[in-house]
């Protein structure tokens, strides 16, 4: 009996020491309950996964795209102009990032895009509504998805599908490139201020972000970074502070935070506007003139990224296309209204309309 009754008294304070330290440390244990069930915090209860053997064979580069779910003629066009046989003589695949319809689309419904999905495999469409002020969970999602699922390829580009880009010189500027640290690599944009007015669409209050300026950042059009970077990203953003502006969260805050080292790409990778984009085009068709330029704007032409690869490809068949020289360059042969900007920062215009 008394044998009985030591073995209960030590029972029960042992019970009490373990409770008292489980409830002293209640902010531990809640700590590590939302670090394991926030792991896949941004692909979480996905709607539409791509196919399993996108990432199957250790690819080079994995292209993620930020996609408006209504873009069906855009993702075709950059299917066309890279279609999987392109894709892999670069050994690179490519997903693009979709969201819910929005109630107010029309001209799309979910049965569409799964019958695009199970036909191409290459659609990662999250849970939440198309808007723009979710493009931060957008982005997170395609470098959170290419980081677990893509972690052996050696490099994730980012890029939006309204962009024009030449996958043949990205492949030919990474395969010379070697740096051992976590980094992002694009066109960056230093010294730029919050939109305080609430004219304008990228308008931030006092409360969204309390300083002044915002850190040094990458254009989201197209930037190139690693699994294990974008792995790190994630990871910070679950403990961040939400902010809608998708590039300046990820590439700027988020990387000052983790002091990861921003890159600026080589002058000429980038056509600024359309228009220089077009006559670029137009020289290599009709002039036989090379366009170097890496990325640039489609100006809302669909189709431009597989005239463009079309032009690019004509002149390595032909071997007749020659280097732009300096009296050719751009900035003095075309002269055009630049109507749009990669790096707009959305001032209000005005426009006289002359009335007869």
């Amino acid at each position: 009996m008394q044998k009985r009754f030591v073995m209960l008294a030590v029972i029960t304070i042992l019970s009490l020491v373990v409770w008292i330290y489980w409830s002293s440390n209640l902010e531990l244990h809640e700590t590590i309950r939302i670090i394991k069930t926030s792991q896949n915090k941004f692909i979480k209860d996905l709607k539409i996964s791509p196919s399993n053997t996108l990432c199957g064979k250790n690819p080079f580069i994995i292209i993620i795209m930020t996609s408006y779910v209504g873009h069906v003629e855009l993702r075709s066009a950059h299917r066309r102009a890279m279609p999987p046989e392109y894709l892999a003589a670069m050994n690179a695949t490519r997903i693009f990032m979709l969201t819910k319809i929005p109630p107010h689309e029309k001209y799309i419904t979910q049965e569409a895009i799964e019958d695009e999905s199970n036909t191409f495999g290459d659609i990662l469409q999250g849970s939440f509504l198309e808007n723009y002020r979710n493009l931060t969970f957008k982005h997170l999602m395609g470098l959170q998805w290419a980081s677990k699922k893509c972690n052996d390829a050696s490099y994730i580009l980012k890029v939006d599908d309204d962009t024009v880009f030449n996958l043949e010189k990205t492949y030919k500027y990474l395969s010379n490139k070697k740096i051992d640290e976590d980094f992002l690599i694009g066109y960056m944009l230093n010294n730029t201020k919050p939109k305080r007015s609430k004219q304008n669409k990228w308008y931030v209050t006092w409360e969204e972000y309390p300083r002044n300026e915002y850190p040094s950042y990458m254009s989201g059009w197209y930037y190139i970074t690693t699994p294990n970077t974008a792995a790190r990203l994630t990871n910070e953003a679950m403990y961040h502070p939400y902010f809608w502006i998708d590039d300046i969260l990820i590439t700027g805050l988020l990387t000052e935070a983790l002091k990861i080292k921003l890159i600026q790409l080589p002058k000429g990778f980038w056509l600024e506007y359309y228009e220089l984009l077009e006559c670029c085009l137009r020289d290599m068709i009709n002039k036989n003139i090379m366009c170097d330029a890496v990325v640039g704007p489609n100006g809302g032409r669909n189709n431009l990224i597989l005239e463009f690869n079309d032009g690019l490809s004509l002149c390595h068949k032909s071997k007749s296309c020659t280097k732009r020289t300096e009296e050719q360059s751009l900035d003095k042969v075309c002269v055009a209204f630049r109507e749009r900007s990669i790096f707009s920062d959305g001032k209000p215009e005005v426009k006289f309309i002359k009335l007869r």
